[in-house]
């Protein structure tokens, strides 16, 4: 791998964690007072872009440092802050939004790369 697909390939960690702050700052959005998971989907897709993009560039174990970046961003949300405060709760009426942000921003890219449609970086 050349030195410059390695600088692209952080860079996309480091979307991966942008879209994974994102999640966590969207993950409870109510329209009309009905949660509805816009945010899942949205990070849904926008890792499966990551992964189609990192995969690109390398078809080693690399191409799922976006979607760990996202999934440590998720972490971080899930723990509490100085005051106690948690921003990504699963408890009570905030457990499905948080699960579904889990399933569906996780769950597209791992159909994606189950379904062995992911570009060949040999090839392109």
């Amino acid at each position: 791998m050349r030195w410059v697909d390695r600088v692209l390939l952080a860079f996309l960690a480091i979307d991966g964690f942008v879209v994974g702050v994102m999640s966590v700052g969207f993950a409870y959005l109510r329209f009309g007072g009905v949660a509805i998971p816009v945010a899942a989907v949205i990070a849904g897709v926008v890792n499966c872009v990551l992964l189609w993009l990192a995969s690109l560039f390398t078809d080693g174990p690399a191409r799922y440092l976006p979607l760990l970046a996202w999934l440590l961003a998720l972490v971080i949300g899930g723990l509490p802050g100085p005051g106690g405060d948690v921003e990504l709760d699963p408890s009570g009426t905030l457990l499905l939004p948080t699960l579904l942000l889990l399933v569906i921003g996780a769950g597209l890219p791992a159909l994606l790369a189950r379904s062995g449609r992911l570009p060949d970086p040999d090839l392109s």
